[in-house]
């Protein structure tokens, strides 16, 4: 009987021994398979985080207003699609009129038309600033969400005016929405892209790594500059930053760029491809981690996955795909970009907004109207009076003819307010065009000219329609609420008579719209210059820069040079732009006579500085500032970080621009980036040098200017000699002369003809 038992006790040792093979050899396999390449000892965490959002962050630029029996406010805030929500609350800050009814005022906030609190005024409610904690059910909580707040206020029981001035309530852009949120594992598959690598759904900055080998070819560098432009397009607003990996894993997501000789060490057991490849794959350490592989046998291989990627070729579908052939698209003409206004022609506004319904506004008050336009940087606008716009509007027409009025504003300047009529009102035949069907509403023609000078490269149009409610008496006000009005999108912006030409260098262009770069909207007439030797930081640069123009142009660049110091005389009749944090110091020494400025490590050399002009003096080269006397210099030394923009004429070609990013060290580059993605400080940024030190930025002419572009004969040269008073003057006198001489000439031939006839 022992026997037995010890036999059987063996053999189960045999067994479980050889299931334990068994499971060794399963997990081998399993570690090989190319999406699992690191052994998992232990359950990992399900990361999660939580979001602190102001209503100013969502939409809400000034303190949200509400006046009225019955006021709407309305804020979007987005989910990212890898994410839910596991606890909301609202902390509001908020003021109520002390004139309200108490037990019928109320506030009501809803979530997606779901009600989720009501917050009333009672007899006890302070008069002063309130705050008060909300939570929100988080099952409530879609991809995309609006959170709206209504202020119902009555301030009798009586009759009384809907928009009477004790009828309001104030909320504080400063309220805070806290949000948990739950990370949660997508599929592998690539019809999800740009997701979650980019969600459309997420307001925040883009911070998306690249990672490569630990030398990264310049190849390599070359295409993953394409996805940065591609990435920045996608991000637009938001802006987006692209940190370089070497050798090394994201903390979640990242583009991995490798060939089959050269790839990051966590994909040596990844399989090698046999053609261009797009693929996914897990995280190997974050279990909601996804890793974009762009792969190729080559460098050639790779730069075609790239592109494919970029161009949307490919049918993006499953885990994995490669690429057989790719049609690129014929190159891109001059100022041919998608998000900017094409000069030469008329623009129906229209086109400048996503859906006709962005033109058209009801309620009350009405909300402005806002149109986005980006113009080229190089518009030549010397002596043009400004750009018309022929505007065409509709509106419910008000009660009586009073304040009702039509304000226009660009970049927040006022521009002109139109008079709106009333119902009884008239106004001359060919100002009014009726609509075929008649809705009660009037429809109105007007020219507007907006001023030169209140253009730039990235505007904001604001058309504020103010159409109040009249007080009829007692019991007879007009009611709330029917307030319609709207811009036709056949209004158009007439950009016909501008041409482009433009003193350079002008870094305002190029941190507003990258210009002169992005006039061809692929890059093709520019060259990236890169240290030899590149590290993580120069890459950062260089992938940022390429975003921003993405973000301006609205399109992947396809067609830009990327080349070393040492090749730099192969980017002649290029556009240069020279990545210098440091390593490339050689490169600027050799142009230093060129150079305002030259940073290196410990010291400083700068010419004579002056500050930038008048935006209109430095847009169309008018400032006195001339280039400081040869040998003339300052040198100071310091181990601080500093970061320069300069802009110079490029010594390989004339009427070729140089924009070069350069630091004394390559960490202060980051202090650089910052600003260019800092609307408040971009402003700041002009003429050919700006320093960036901290969170401060100033800018300074130094050197003389060149001109780029083409002008009409007579126009170049009126507007060159305005530039030189003494010489016009001069040549205005020989021209005055050379007319009296004519005149006396041919007065004497006409006297001596009649003495010669009285003579006969």
């Amino acid at each position: 009987m022992k026997v037995s038992v010890i036999a059987n006790l063996n053999q189960s040792l045999v067994l479980f021994a050889a299931l334990c093979l068994s499971f060794s050899s399963l997990s081998w396999t399993a570690q090989t398979d190319p999406s699992v390449l690191v052994p998992k000892t232990e359950t990992p965490t399900i990361p999660s985080r939580q979001s602190v959002l102001t209503m100013k962050d969502i939409g809400a630029s000034r303190p949200i207003e509400l006046k009225g029996v019955n006021s709407n406010a309305y804020l979007s805030l987005g989910v990212r699609l890898d994410e839910v929500v596991t606890k909301a609350k609202l902390h509001l800050n908020y003021t109520l009129s002390p004139a309200l009814l108490p037990t019928i005022s109320h506030l009501k906030i809803y979530l997606n038309d779901e009600v989720l609190a009501t917050l009333p005024v009672t007899k006890e409610s302070p008069t002063g600033p309130q705050k008060l904690d909300v939570d929100l059910d988080p099952r409530f909580f879609t991809d995309y969400n609006k959170l709206h707040l209504q202020f119902i206020g009555h301030y009798t029981n009586d009759c009384e005016f809907p928009l009477h001035t004790s009828l309001w309530a104030n909320i504080s852009n400063m309220s805070t929405l806290e949000i948990n949120l739950q990370s949660i594992a997508l599929r592998n598959d690539l019809a999800l892209l740009p997701a979650p690598f980019f969600d459309q759904r997420d307001n925040r900055l883009l911070n998306l790594p690249f990672i490569f080998a630990t030398q990264p070819s310049l190849n390599s560098l070359r295409a993953a500059g394409g996805i940065a432009s591609w990435f920045g397009a996608l991000a637009s607003y938001r802006g987006a930053r692209f940190p370089a990996y070497l050798n090394r894993l994201p903390e979640r997501y990242g583009v991995v760029f490798a060939t089959n000789d050269e790839r990051p060490e966590f994909l040596a057991k990844y399989p090698k491809v046999d053609a261009p490849t797009i693929s996914l794959m897990q995280h190997p350490e974050n279990p909601t981690g996804k890793l974009l592989l762009i792969l190729g046998r080559n460098a050639a291989d790779l730069q075609l996955a790239a592109d494919a990627l970029v161009l949307g070729k490919a049918v993006m579908t499953g885990t994995s795909i490669t690429v057989k052939t790719l049609e690129y698209p014929p190159r891109r003409v001059a100022y041919d970009a998608p998000n900017w206004l094409q000069s030469g022609r008329p623009i129906p506004l229209g086109q400048l907004v996503n859906s006709p319904v962005d033109l058209q506004r009801q309620g009350q008050p009405l909300e402005p109207i806002l149109i986005n336009a980006r113009l080229p940087a190089d518009l030549f606008t010397w002596e043009v009076k400004g750009v018309p716009i022929d505007l065409k509007y509709r509106y419910m027409p008000p009660a009586e003819q009073g304040d009702a009025n039509l304000k226009i504003e660009i970049n927040d300047q006022f521009i002109e307010a139109i008079p709106l009529l009333s119902g009884a009102g008239t106004r001359e035949k060919n100002r009014l065009i009726l609509p075929l069907l008649d809705d009660g509403s009037l429809r109105e023609q007007n020219g507007v000219v907006i001023p030169a000078f209140h253009l730039g490269s990235n505007n904001q149009l604001q058309f504020s329609f103010s159409i109040p409610s009249s007080d009829n008496g007692r019991c007879k006000s007009s009611p709330q609420g029917n307030m319609h009005a709207a811009i036709d999108p056949d209004s158009t912006l007439d950009l016909s008579h501008l041409y482009h030409y433009a003193a350079m260098p002008n870094l305002a262009f190029f941190a507003n719209s990258g210009f002169p770069f992005t006039k061809y909207a692929d890059l093709a007439e520019t060259a990236i210059i890169i240290p030899d030797q590149p590290n993580t930081f120069d890459m950062e640069a260089m992938f940022a820069l390429l975003g921003q123009m993405g973000r301006s142009t609205g399109i992947p660049a396809l067609h830009f040079k990327l080349l070393q110091t040492k090749s730099v005389q192969d980017a002649k009749n290029l556009d240069l732009l020279v990545i210098a944090s440091g390593a490339n110091k050689d490169l600027l020494a050799t142009w230093g006579k060129s150079l305002p400025a030259l940073l290196e490590a410990g010291s400083r050399t700068f010419t004579p500085l002056g500050k930038a002009m008048d935006m209109a003096y430095e847009w169309f080269g008018l400032s006195d500032n001339k280039t400081s006397k040869s040998g003339e210099g300052t040198i100071l030394l310091g181990s601080g970080p500093l970061a320069a923009l300069i802009g110079f004429e490029s010594p390989l070609s004339p009427s070729r621009s140089v924009i070069a990013l350069t630091s004394n060290t390559p960490a202060a580059l980051t202090s650089a980036l910052d600003a260019l993605n800092d609307g408040g400080k971009v402003q700041y940024i002009r003429g050919d040098l700006a320093l960036m030190r901290g969170e401060s930025v100033e800018s300074f002419r130094v050197n003389n200017v060149y001109y780029i572009g083409e002008l009409p004969w007579w126009r170049w040269i009126w507007f060159h000699l305005n530039h030189h008073p003494l010489l016009l003057t001069i040549i205005g006198v020989a021209i005055g002369l050379f007319i009296a001489l004519l005149a006396f000439g041919a007065l004497r031939n006409l006297a001596s003809k009649r003495l010669s006839q009285h003579k006969k």
